[in-house]
């Protein structure tokens, strides 16, 4: 019985595409372990150690190696270059943190913490409105994600947007887990000194001061 094969080059062709298929499924999979990894020992570091010290800034070096190597390995993966950027903002590399914001979010805009990244990396650089649109737009792609919420509570204030700061961070506080709560009453307290309700921020402030914020 006769069979039909394919012709040499096309049978190479067809394994060559299955081999490169497993090969960037398998650096897909290396890459996401990594940045998993990266940021659970960026939250470490940064609930661990007093920013600045030798061990903070230690611990950050050595995810950034981490990081470069996994940026090697997908070259084209917008959550990866977003990654290194907000470790970026952590060693206070605040020009560099604003470049791999802008390329995150050339390679992918739906990319909520690439927008993060560069609104926050903006509003270090006191560039306080380009940084809010942002800020807004990262909010808009993680609604339910309290802990940038109050971020972009903060932005709000620093461009003297007072009542929707007020709402940003009430909903944090009301919605967010209690650890993002002194920061929250902190801004708000802000926002009600801004407004002119100097009752509500004292009270704010003595909330803040329960729930540990430390200026």
């Amino acid at each position: 019985m006769l069979t039909r094969r394919l012709p040499f080059f096309a049978l190479a062709a067809v394994i060559a595409t299955i081999l490169l298929s497993n090969i960037q499924a398998t650096q897909a999979t290396e890459c996401s372990a990594t940045l998993k990894s990266a940021e659970i020992k960026h939250k470490q570091a940064v609930q661990q150690y007093r920013a600045g010290t030798d061990e903070y800034l230690g611990a950050l070096y050595k995810i950034e190696d981490d990081l470069f190597a996994a940026m090697k390995r997908c070259p084209d993966d917008s959550v990866v270059i977003s990654a290194m950027g907000e470790l970026q903002l952590s060693l206070g590399q605040i020009p560099i943190a604003t470049l791999y914001g802008q390329k995150a979010i050339q390679m992918d805009n739906g990319n909520w913490q690439a927008h993060y990244v560069l609104g926050s990396a903006l509003n270090l650089q006191k560039k306080y409105s380009e940084g809010l649109a942002y800020l807004k737009k990262a909010s808009e792609l993680q609604p339910e994600n309290y802990s940038l919420l109050v971020n972009l509570c903060s932005s709000y204030e620093k461009n003297k947007l007072y009542p929707k700061a007020i709402a940003a961070c009430t909903t944090a506080i009301e919605k967010g887990s209690y650890s993002i709560r002194g920061t929250a009453y902190h801004l708000r307290a802000l926002a009600y000194t801004g407004n002119n309700e100097l009752t509500l921020a004292e009270k704010d402030n003595k909330l803040a001061k329960e729930f540990g914020f430390q200026k």
